[in-house]
């Protein structure tokens, strides 16, 4: 087991506990901002103190609170970069590189190997240019790599960062995602905790990741698999799922979405702890032929607004099925169907206030859209193996 944190802490607006252990290789903590995944690194690398609990590394108890185990920040050999970079201001990027060094276990046989040692760490990140700059001369980018390079260069047993790809633009923070992803794997081979509030930073350096609600671990596994299929409301918002809505039970694979007003079967058989469902923007389809109240999983829309981004067009939809003259949603009013009270369907109706039902997003590739020859379809397709079910 490389590390094991079970940590309390009373903050300003909640108390965090945290419990989790990670056997090897990279880990990432998704949260909003404000939740503890700063914290959570903090009190791993000693700069905070839990109230209670125990951290150990690879067998070393870092911290234990009953038995006033704490070690101290420079011998815990955690490598933390921090959002600020504390990058020491009277000295060049050389030489905060070479600082790095004092605290490693790595000998070298002669200066020249040393020297050469840093260069290539200074290469790595792409910042041999500025060997002889100060900090302060340095853009947020070049301190964060700067500052990334002494961490490596400390050699420690896990490395710790927070939120690192943050102060980069879009194009150096793919550039430097891609090169640090590879580094892992080869040159560092050791463990990682990273927090992130990008999505797509942790799908792509995290092989396993954990989703944080204020103050705990929510749920934690597989990246790959909690993308696609996050179980709960709250990891679902986080991995970027657009559509949700809460859910009304029909049946072993029925249920009514009751804030887009639409019937849905869905693949799996549904839990009784099930409260919303889900679906990603890029997962609808189209369907064809006349339309009907009582298919499952179509929708009949029209377009509420269009927005465009470079490389891909959202269509944000409203539910127009079986609407009266009133333009009040009466969708299913008279079918009869077994288990969707009235009530059910005026709470779905007047869920979003004077909106009504919630819009759905539809996200298009500019290919597809193109393809539909920029045209709104009349109806949009629930495909049932793509439906998310989630749980509170």
């Amino acid at each position: 087991m490389a590390i094991s944190v079970h940590i309390k802490k009373r903050l300003k607006d909640f108390e965090l506990n945290v419990a989790f252990e990670l056997e090897s290789g990279c880990m990432g903590l998704l949260g909003a901002s404000g939740c503890g995944k700063s914290m959570t690194l903090k009190c791993i690398a000693g700069i905070e103190t839990p109230d209670s609990g125990r951290i150990t590394l690879d067998g070393r108890v870092l911290y234990d609170s009953e038995k006033k185990i704490n070690v101290s920040p420079q011998k815990r050999k955690v490598g933390y970069l921090f959002q600020q970079y504390a990058l020491f201001p009277h000295m060049t990027v050389w030489q905060n590189v070479e600082a790095g060094l004092s605290g490693a276990r790595k000998k070298f046989a002669s200066q020249k190997e040393k020297n050469d040692y840093i260069m290539g760490l200074l290469e790595q990140f792409h910042i041999p240019e500025l060997a002889d700059a100060l900090p302060v001369r340095l853009s947020g980018g070049q301190q964060q790599r700067a500052a990334l390079a002494r961490i490596i260069a400390s050699d420690p047993d896990i490395l710790l960062l927070d939120e690192p790809f943050s102060a980069m633009d879009s194009y150096l923070r793919e550039q430097l995602l891609q090169e640090m992803k590879a580094m892992l794997a080869t040159t560092y081979q050791k463990d990682v905790l990273m927090v992130s509030h990008n999505r797509d930073e942790i799908y792509q350096m995290c092989p396993k990741m954990a989703v944080m609600r204020p103050g705990a671990i929510e749920i934690a596994g597989s990246t790959r698999e909690l993308f696609r299929n996050p179980l709960t409301l709250g990891a679902a918002r986080l991995t970027g799922c657009k559509n949700l809505s809460r859910a009304e039970v029909l049946g072993p694979h029925e249920l009514y979405a009751t804030d887009w007003g639409v019937k849905l079967r869905v693949k799996d058989v549904i839990a009784e702890d099930i409260t919303h469902v889900g679906l990603r923007a890029h997962d609808f389809e189209t369907v064809s032929g006349p339309f009907s109240d009582d298919r499952d999983n179509v929708m009949k829309c029209a377009l509420e607004r269009i927005t465009e981004a470079p490389f891909e067009i959202y269509l944000i939809l409203k539910n127009v099925s079986s609407e009266n003259a009133d333009g009040k949603n009466v969708f299913m009013k008279n079918t009869g169907q077994p288990g969707i009270s009235p009530e059910s369907i005026g709470r779905a109706n007047h869920s979003s206030g004077e909106e009504g039902l919630h819009p759905i997003w539809w996200k298009l590739s500019k290919k597809e859209w193109e393809e539909m020859h920029e045209k709104i379809p009349e109806e949009i397709y629930f495909p049932p193996e793509k439906i998310i079910l989630l749980k509170q």
